[in-house]
Order: structure tokens, then sequence, then C-alpha cells
């Protein structure tokens, strides 16, 4: 039998699914048919069977209203009308008091928007490596930028939001190119925010404890996820791949959106949560031992004094050499991530739908002198774009600098040793010094003149001899 807590949970939902995803952005009469029908058996499902159950029969509902409509029209609208659902279940929660009415407001998004990111895909659909890479980049961050403009939130709490928005609108690009981990990548934009408006110095972030620095999260990655489903209906019509664009826009949606149950446990915690104890009063020092004569007192803290002299410049080595292969590492996971999407771009200006050409800028990526261009291209974009000044952008600059010039010159002096060691053996083996100024195998043209002019005086002697 549900508990009071459940049945009130279930009413609150209720309420909040009755509205429609219509009402904030427009959709056309097929799409708002199939969305009213979804959300119709959906609250009806919820109150006899798991939240699994009810996502799987409220979609089977919504295609019978539509039976003609193609899959990916089912699929994509149904992660849609789903991701709105799990939003307005979010923001329900984190507007009640009752701490356990909301956690179980929050326990049923959870599990609802777990059984959306597992519904079935359409067989056949277009893979992601075969989208319009820059269309799909596009509509995202317009998505994003969209979300920043109108949020409904305080004004502090809207701060944090728009920085988080910020930093999950410079992960589009790897969301489009795919074979990255979503979990990273949200983890990765947690901390990025974190760090930005602390250094801003947003003081109700900051002084805020942990348990409200999660509840901001979490409503921000709701918050994103419902962007960019809710870009679906800009998307329609647009262009001719305006259909595989917004199939991808729901099913990425519905990947950030199932990380409301985690997001946050990555909220970077500080001094500030964890209660310090309180300070002891100081132990009794231990009564003081006289030496025996044995005992040579003075010696060994001489040998410690200098064991530390000794080990102390040897930390100081590992820690400069721990800083700097941090950066090596830094700037080598750099240019492995970048290569995919340069990759995508370069295919999709050079040669449209042609995989050879694909598979040859990716083989030429891959070589030395390649990652080397690379390299150079990654640095010149770090420094030329507008960043805030600090050390990590400039620093990570100069790593893929330097590691540019060093394996193009490797390069390079691979291709100029070759001729250089035949010139030297050619012309300078044997000699003790430069080599000689003309060909080898013909004698110097002041030996010719040597020889003739000894033949002529030979030939003077021998004539007088005769003659006598």
């Amino acid at each position: 039998m549900p508990s009071k807590i459940h049945t009130r949970a279930l009413s609150l939902a209720d309420q909040a699914l009755r509205n429609g995803p219509w009402r904030d952005t427009p959709w056309d009469e097929r799409s708002r048919r199939f969305g009213s029908a979804l959300l119709t058996a959906l609250r009806e499902s919820l109150a006899t069977l798991q939240p699994m159950t009810a996502v799987s029969a409220a979609c089977t509902a919504a295609r019978s209203e539509l039976p003609l409509a193609s899959g990916v029209f089912h699929e994509t609208w149904s992660r849609v009308v789903m991701v709105w659902a799990v939003r307005e279940l979010v923001r329900a929660a984190h507007a009640e008091a009752d701490d356990a009415l909301r956690d179980e407001l929050l326990r049923l998004a959870s599990e609802l928007a777990a059984a959306t990111a597992q519904l079935s895909s359409v067989e056949g659909s277009v893979a992601a490596a075969q989208l319009p890479f820059e269309q799909m980049v596009d509509a995202a961050r317009e998505a994003f930028n969209r979300t920043r403009d109108g949020l409904p939130f305080p004004a502090d709490e809207k701060l944090f939001l728009n920085a988080y928005v910020h930093q999950l609108k410079h992960i589009a690009s790897l969301l489009a190119v795919g074979g990255h981990s979503v979990d990273s990548l949200v983890r990765g934009a947690v901390s990025r925010t974190d760090r930005a408006v602390r250094r801003d110095g947003l003081a109700a972030w900051v002084e805020a404890p942990i348990a409200a620095r999660q509840t901001w999260t979490q409503r921000g990655l709701a918050e994103a996820a419902w962007a960019l489903a809710s870009q679906v209906a800009r998307e329609q019509g647009r262009s001719d791949n305006s259909r595989d664009i917004c199939l991808w826009l729901a099913r990425t949606a519905c990947q950030l959106m199932a990380r409301i149950d985690r997001v946050g446990q990555w909220v970077p915690a500080t001094s500030l949560d964890v209660t310090a104890p309180a300070p002891s009063a100081p132990a009794a020092p231990a009564p003081a031992l006289s030496p025996s004569p044995q005992e040579p007192t003075a010696s060994k803290t001489t040998e410690k004094k200098m064991d530390n002299a000794k080990l102390n410049p040897m930390l100081k080595t590992l820690e400069v050499d721990a800083t700097e292969a941090a950066w090596r590492l830094a700037g080598s996971q750099f240019v492995k991530l970048a290569k995919e999407p340069i990759v995508a771009l370069l295919s999709r200006h050079l040669g449209p739908g042609d995989e050879s050409l694909r598979a040859r800028i990716a083989t030429f990526l891959d070589t030395e002198l390649g990652t080397a261009l690379l390299s150079g291209v990654l640095s010149a974009g770090l420094s030329a774009m507008p960043l805030p000044a600090n050390n990590v952008s400039q620093q990570l600059a100069r790593e893929l600098r330097v590691r540019s010039m060093a394996a193009t010159g490797d390069v390079i002096a691979d291709v100029l040793m070759g001729p250089l060691r035949q010139v030297a053996v050619m012309y300078l083996q044997g000699q003790p010094g430069v080599a000689p100024s003309e060909p080898a195998g013909l004698p110097p043209s002041a030996l010719v003149d040597a020889l003739k002019v000894a033949s002529g005086q030979a030939s003077e002697v021998v004539e007088p001899a005769k003659a006598g």
C-alpha cells in the first residue's frame, strides 16, 4: 500500500504535468496531439504502475494517437515530452518545504529520467558521425543561449545557473562528436563553474552549505536538458537534416537529464562544509630523560638535519618534474580530445559525405607531423581566443607550442640529415680539414702543372746526352 508521502507526491506530479511543454515553445498540431496523449497516459499510469512501466505505457498510448507517423517522430517527441516532465518534477520538488516530500518527488523524477534514457532507439537511424557537425553544435549553443536569458530564479541562483549553462555550452562539440563519457563532461562543467563563480566573488554560492549548492546544480542540469529538448520545436524544417538533428537533440537531452540523481555528488566541497573539531588542550609534555653517556644525542640531531638537507632539494626537484609532467599530460590529452572534432570539421568542409577523405585526414593527423601541426594550431587558437588571463591557458598554449616545435623540428631533421650524411661521406672521409674545392677523383690543377714542368726538364737532360 503506498505511503501518504508517495500519494501526496503523485498528486503534486499530476498537477505539475497538466500544462504541457507547448506553452514554452510553439508546437505544430501533430506534435501537440502526440504530447497531450503521452502526458495524459503518464499521469494515469503513475498512480498504479512503476515509473519504468508507466513511461512505456505512455509512449505506447502516444504512438496509437499518430500510428502513421515515422519511428523517428515517435522517438523524438517521446523523449522531448519526457524531458519536460522530469524538469517540471524537479522544479516542483525544489519548491517544496517538506524534506520527505521533496525527496520523494526527486526520486520519482530520477526514475522517470532513467526510464526515458532507456527508450528504444530507431533502427537504421543516421549515425552521429554522419550528421552535419556544425549544425548540431549551432543548434545546441542556440538552445543554451536562450536558456540563459530566461531562467525564472532568484538573482544569485540565476547568476550561478548562467555560468553553469555557459560551461555546458562549451561541451556541445564533444557531445556532437560522441564517444566521450557524459559523466566526465558534466562533472568537468560543474568543477569549472565552481571555480568561475568563486573567482567572480558570488558570495551566495561560496557561503551556501553543500546541500544548497547541490540543489542549484541539480536544477541547472534539468534546465539545460530541457533547453536542448525545447530546441527540437525550433529546428523543424530548417534544413534537409532537421529530422536527424532533432533526434540527436532529444537523445542528448535525455543523456543529460539521466544525470540529475548524481550531479549533486560532483559539487566540490570546501572547508566551510566540514565542521572542524574543537581544538583540544595540548598534551602535557613528557618528562625529559637525561641522555646516558652511551647515547650521543647531539650526533643524532646533526644526522637528522643532514638527512633533511639532502631530502628537501630532492622533493623540490620531484615537485617541479611532476608539474612539468602534468602540463605535458594535459597538452597530450587536449590534442587527443580535439582531434576528432577537427577531423569532422575538415571532412565536412572539404568533402561532405566522403568517408575516404575523412579516413585520410584522420590518418594524417595521427602521424608525427600531423600531430605536430595540430598542436601548433591549437596553441595559436588558445593564444588568440579572448579567454580570461590566467596561468592555465597561457601555460597550456606554451606546452602545445613547444611540443609542436620539437616534433616538427625532429621531422625536418630526419629529412635533412640523410643528404647531409651522404655529403659528409663523399667529401669529408679521410680529410683532416675542409672538403676539397674540386670534385673527388680528379687531381688538383697545381699538381698537373708540376708534372708538366718535371717532364720538360727530363727531356732536356736526355737530348744532350744523345748528342755527345
